[in-house]
């Protein structure tokens, strides 16, 4: 009786052995949000003391306007390149590519940018953002 017991004690752990690992596992990070301010920002460097706080978009005269506020959390001067990629409705790129444009910043300084679309057919952007090096 005594072996029994600990048969069938001994299933239980091992059954309930992949049911406790997998709540332990770790959850893969979940894309943004389509319309998150991460979801509309492309970062070709690490840029850690740079925060994109406000992300805002208009229509004017059937031309998208954005306009961003980017902050230099660190003590020191710091300097990036940032330029605007338009998109259709279905993703693809429109209007001619933009130059990069460099924009500088004093310690803990917060600007703003604004980036007009060059077509009429650009209803959606990304901000592409990379260290003045």
């Amino acid at each position: 009786m005594k072996n029994k017991n600990a048969f069938w004690k001994s299933c239980c752990i091992f059954a309930l052995i992949p049911v406790l690992l997998s709540g332990c596992a770790s959850q893969p990070l979940s894309p943004p949000a389509p319309n998150s301010i991460a979801a509309k920002l492309v970062f070709l460097a690490e840029l850690p003391d740079i925060n994109v706080n406000d992300l805002r978009m208009i229509s004017v005269n059937n031309l998208l306007v954005v306009e961003a506020e980017i902050t230099n959390s660190d003590n020191n001067y710091n300097a990036i390149q940032y330029r605007f990629q338009w998109r259709d409705k279905n993703g693809m790129d429109v209007g001619s590519e933009e130059n990069w444009k460099v924009l500088n910043f004093s310690p803990t300084q917060a600007q703003r940018i604004k980036g007009i679309a060059t077509s009429k057919y650009a209803i959606d952007f990304k901000l592409e953002l990379k260290n003045n090096n």
